[in-house]
C-alpha cells in the first residue's frame, strides 16, 4: 500500500509527459485505441517496442469509455537549461481530471499496478529461498517499494513496471521448478516470458537466466528438454509475430534505423563509459527525475554507492559462512547471473543502438537487486545467524525518507 501511495503521489505531482518517453508512450496508447493497429515509426518512436503494455492501457480507456489520452503540448526550446521539457499551462492538469488529461492519469494508475505486482513477487521469491525469514522477505519488497526511481516510473506512463512483473513473474515460476520440477512452473515461466517478451525485448535477459536454471533443477535431461522447448516455444508463439514484423518491415527485430535522436551506438573503449556512463546508470536507478535531469545532491547518491558496496561484502559473508542449502546458494547463483546479465544487456545497447544509460533499465533484475541488498546488509550486522537484524529496515527507512524530501522539496522546487 506504502508504494501505491508514493506512485500515485508522484503520478499526481509530475507534469504531463515530464518523464522519459512519458509523451510516446501515450501517443502509442492512442493509436492502438483510436486504430486498432500498431503507429509508425519514428513518429511514434516507442512503437519501435512490442505493445502489451500499451494494448492493455488502450483496453481499459475503451472499456471504461475514456478519451483517447494524447494532448499535444509543445516542447519547451530551453529544456536542456530548463527542468521542464514540455510547455504547459496553469489549468492542464487541475482536479478533477477531465478528458485525455484522464486517460493519462488512468495509464500511471496502471503503471502503479504492474509495481504493486512486482513489489508482492519480489516479497515471494525472498520468502521461497528463505522460508523462514520474513523481515529478511519484507526488507528486500521494501527495497522496491521505496526506491525513488521504481515509484516515480510507477506513476508515469512507461513499460518499465510491467517488464518488471513478468521478469520477476518468471524468475519466481522457474526458481519454484529448481526448488520441487514442478511442471506447472515451468508453464507459468514459459506464459511469463511470452507476455514478457510482448511488453519489452530485454526480456532475453530473464529468458537466459530461466534457460540456466534448468541446469539447476532435479528435472531428467530429457524433462528439462522438454522445459526448455516449452520456455522457447511459448514466448514464440506469445510475441514472436512482433519481431517477425519488425525483420519483415525494417530488417531487424529492433529498428535502430528508424529512430532518432538516440545518438551514435558507442564503442567499448569510449571515454564516456569510464567519464559518466556508470556514474549515471547508478545515480538514475535510485532515482534521476524529470527527463534524466532532476537529480538529488550528489552526497546521497555517493552514501549510496557506500551502501551497494556494504551490501556486496555482506552477500559474500552470508556465502562464505557456508550455512546456506543447496537451493539457496543455487538461487543466489541465478540472482548473481540475472544482474550481470542486466548490465551486459544494458551495455549491448550502448554498443550496438544508442546511449542510454538509466538505470530503470535494471528493473528487469529488481528481484535480484533488491534481494542481495537486504540479505547483505542484514549479514553485516546480523548477530544470531538464525534471526534477521533490524538493519534490514534501516535502507527502506532511507528511501522513504527521500521519496519524501523529493515529492515535498524536490519537486515543487522543478515544477
Amino acid at each position: 500500500m506504502l508504494y501505491i501511495a508514493l506512485a500515485t503521489a508522484y503520478n499526481i505531482r509530475v507534469p504531463l509527459y515530464e518523464a522519459p518517453d512519458e509523451h510516446s508512450h501515450v501517443a502509442y496508447v492512442d493509436h492502438l485505441q483510436k486504430t486498432g493497429e500498431i503507429p509508425d515509426i519514428p513518429r511514434i518512436y516507442e512503437a519501435a517496442g512490442p505493445p502489451l503494455y500499451h494494448a492493455i492501457g488502450a483496453a481499459v480507456l475503451k472499456v471504461v469509455g475514456f478519451q483517447p489520452p494524447y494532448i499535444g503540448l509543445p516542447e519547451n526550446p530551453n529544456w536542456m537549461t530548463e527542468k521542464n521539457h514540455w510547455l504547459h499551462v496553469p489549468t492542464e492538469n487541475d482536479f478533477p481530471y477531465r478528458g485525455p488529461v484522464l486517460g493519462i492519469h488512468v495509464l500511471r494508475g496502471i503503471s502503479t499496478l504492474f509495481g504493486a505486482g512486482t513489489v508482492v513477487l519480489v516479497y515471494l521469491i525472498t520468502l521461497l529461498l528463505f522460508p523462514e525469514r520474513r523481515l529478511l522477505a519484507w526488507g528486500a519488497a521494501a527495497n522496491t517499494a521505496l526506491l525513488p526511481m521504481f515509484a516515480f516510473v510507477g506513476g508515469s506512463v512507461m513499460n518499465d513496471t510491467a517488464l518488471a512483473f513478468f521478469g520477476a513473474a518468471a524468475v519466481y515460476s522457474i526458481l519454484r521448478v529448481v526448488k520441487s520440477g514442478e511442471a506447472l512452473w515451468v508453464g507459468a515461466a514459459a506464459v511469463s516470458l511470452g507476455l514478457g517478451f510482448l511488453t519489452e525485448g530485454s526480456m532475453i535477459v530473464v529468458a537466459v537466466v530461466c534457460a540456466l536454471a534448468l541446469l539447476f533443477s532435479p528435472l531428467s535431461w530429457r524433462s528439462r528438454g522438454f522445459a526448455l522447448a516449452a520456455l522457447v516455444a511459448v514466448p514464440l508463439i506469445v510475441a514472436g509475430w512482433f519481431y517477425v514484423r519488425s525483420i519483415i518491415l525494417f530488417g531487424d527485430v529492433y529498428p535502430a534505423d528508424e529512430l532518432t535522436g538516440d545518438g551514435p551506438p558507442r564503442a567499448l573503449d569510449d571515454l564516456i563509459y569510464r567519464e559518466v556512463f556508470f556514474d549515471s546508470l547508478q545515480e538514475s536507478y535510485w532515482y534521476v527525475g524529470g527527463w534524466m535531469n532532476v537529480r538529488l545532491a550528489g552526497g546521497i547518491y555517493q552514501f549510496l554507492n557506500v551502501v551497494a558496496g556494504m551490501a556486496l561484502a555482506g552477500v559474500i559473508v552470508t556465502i562464505l559462512r557456508n550455512r546456506l542449502t543447496g537451493f539457496q546458494l543455487r538461487a543466489l547463483f541465478l540472482m548473481g547471473a540475472l544482474f550481470i546479465a542486466a548490465m551486459l544487456e544494458v551495455m549491448y545497447v550502448n554498443v550496438q543502438i544508442g546511449l542510454e544509460s538509466q538505470g530503470r533499465f535494471l528493473f528487469v533484475a529488481q528481484p535480484a537487486i533488491a534481494l542481495l541488498f537486504a540479505l547483505g546488509i542484514n549479514a553485516l550486522f546480523q548477530r544470531n545467524q538464525d534471526r534477521d537484524n533490524f538493519s534490514l529496515v534501516l535502507l527502506p527507512a532511507f528511501l522513504l525518507a527521500l521519496n519524501i524530501g523529493i515529492l515535498t522539496l524536490r519537486l515543487p522546487d522543478v515544477y
